[in-house]
């Protein structure tokens, strides 16, 4: 569990994960993506909003392979290392398609689950506000998809690369790039 007394805001967690990498966290090979599957391009945007220690809350909007147009909301989670340092976010992927459950009678949305962690160290000052720990700045992230369901694979595969700022209003803004696994 995150202490308020040590992370006040999502900001100082990625602040506080700039100081905490762990050398090697991610991988250098994208994970594979297991039959039936097969990787393929993804492109787009995400715009979230801080909503406290260590939580955001947002939309993606991209594009697959080229041409399939996604549009999501992701719930971003702060999680710590076994040690007690930051360890990164464990991102939650909702789009709003509607597909044909594998029991060929209900309907589900397509998810991801993907775990993200820095690449390299952040680049983060403080907002200056008395009594916050807040900051602004950019950052570069390595996520892993894990888990899928919908479209994308359930045993996860690819590997997205994240471009983002924060703001001293909470804003989060990242562009990304990158492959994942689909299946249909």
């Amino acid at each position: 569990m995150m202490r308020n007394s040590r992370i006040r805001s999502s900001a100082a967690a990625v602040a506080l994960a700039a100081l905490a990498l762990v050398p090697g966290a991610a991988s250098a090979d994208e994970r594979p993506c297991e039959a039936p599957g097969k990787l393929v391009p993804i492109a787009g945007k995400i715009l979230n909003n801080s909503l406290g220690p260590g939580d955001t809350l947002g939309t993606l909007q991209g594009t697959l392979a080229g041409s399939k147009k996604l549009k999501c909301g992701i719930h971003g989670k702060a999680f710590l290392n076994p040690d007690g340092s930051f360890g990164g976010f464990t991102h939650s992927v909702v789009c709003d398609d509607t597909l044909q459950a594998e029991n060929a009678v209900d309907s589900i949305h397509s998810q991801v689950i993907s775990i993200s962690r820095f690449d390299g160290l952040p680049n983060f000052g403080s907002c200056g506000i008395p009594g916050m720990d807040l900051q602004y700045g950019s950052f570069r992230e390595i996520s892993d998809p894990q888990a899928g369901r919908g479209q994308f694979s359930p045993t996860g595969g690819g590997r997205l690369y994240i471009e983002g700022t924060i703001n001293c209003a909470g804003a989060v803004d990242m562009s990304f790039t990158g492959h994942v696994c689909l299946v249909r």
